[in-house]
């Protein structure tokens, strides 16, 4: 086959695919290594789901692969290095999740804020819930990807006051005052912010970033919505930081399920909400991924070897 789908397409762009290039939809794929490796030999273009790790022992049974395929923009299961080597290039649709991502953190702060806790709260005996409002909060943004730049904006347009820290970003950079963000050290932002939204690239050294220290500095009844990877967190003291009520409330979207071991201590914790994958799932969201990978999978594989290796990479435009 020519390309093979571990993952679902918007049906147009499948279709629009399909019309153009011999195409295989085997989800079960994903499931079963083995019988991913056999199906390889003759695949140009393999469309992963964030659970199918692609590095050098897959690439072994795909000498005729050219192109690598995500849905998913901010996995980590693709080695880059090992595509390079091979001459593999790998298509991930970065921007197309950013509205969906930036409008669930917006809902989720929202949510917290109004009622306290990522559940719908009722009152006891009468006594009227009393809420906070976005307008005139103090929200952190800890990581300054492209779900925050636009998560900045709809947050200023509601009246919050927006602070931000990013390892990666020098506190001078044009883009903090482009966004109308207030750079801040991360133990200001943890001191300060009413809420925090967390969007943060994740990298081996980031690893318990929001760690037992970290949480103690936090504002009592701090509001927490996370998009990255969990490890960015010491779980056992973000649980504790839950149970002990120094923390209000926090959730946690994870791209991948067994990010969450089924003996976390995050496990029946209060005010916690762990969602699977929510954030980017919108039909929106599926369908400018799905067309921008078709569209890139269908110019990278009319190209030649040397062409296709030349082609710049970008990112997909917002």
């Amino acid at each position: 086959m020519e390309i093979l789908l571990l993952d679902e397409l918007a049906p147009d762009a499948q279709l629009w695919l399909s019309d153009r290039h011999q195409v295989s939809y085997q989800p079960m794929l994903a499931h079963d290594r083995a019988e991913l490796h056999r199906r390889l030999y003759k695949t140009r273009a393999l469309f992963v789901t964030p659970e199918v790790r692609v590095d050098s022992a897959l690439l072994d049974f795909a000498p005729c692969l050219a192109v690598v395929a995500c849905l998913h923009g901010d996995t980590e299961n693709i080695d880059d290095e090992a595509c390079r080597r091979r001459r593999v290039r790998v298509l991930r649709a970065i921007n197309a999740n950013v509205r969906a991502n930036a409008e669930f953190q917006l809902g989720n702060l929202m949510m917290m804020m109004r009622n306290g806790a990522p559940q719908p709260v009722m009152p006891l005996d009468g006594v009227p819930l009393r809420g906070r409002e976005i307008n005139d909060s103090v929200i952190g943004l800890l990581g300054m990807t492209p779900t925050a730049h636009l998560l900045a904006t709809l947050l200023t347009a509601l009246g919050a006051r927006v602070i931000g820290f990013d390892p990666a970003l020098h506190r001078t950079a044009d883009l903090w005052q482009r966004l109308g963000v207030q750079p801040v050290t991360f133990t200001e932002l943890l001191a300060t912010a009413d809420a925090v939204a967390v969007q943060m690239a994740f990298a081996s050294r980031h690893r318990g970033m929001v760690s037992e220290s970290a949480l103690a500095v936090c504002r009592t009844g701090q509001f927490w919505t996370s998009i990255s990877a969990p490890a960015l967190f010491d779980l056992p003291a973000l649980a504790q930081a839950l149970r002990s009520n120094h923390l209000g409330a926090c959730v946690l979207d994870l791209s991948e399920p067994d990010q969450i071991a089924a003996d976390s201590p995050l496990r029946n914790v209060p005010r916690l909400r762990i969602t699977p994958n929510m954030a980017c799932a919108t039909q929106e969201a599926l369908l400018r991924a799905s067309w921008y990978l078709a569209d890139r999978t269908h110019e990278l594989l009319q190209l030649s070897d040397t062409q296709r290796v030349a082609l710049e990479s970008a990112p997909m435009p917002l």
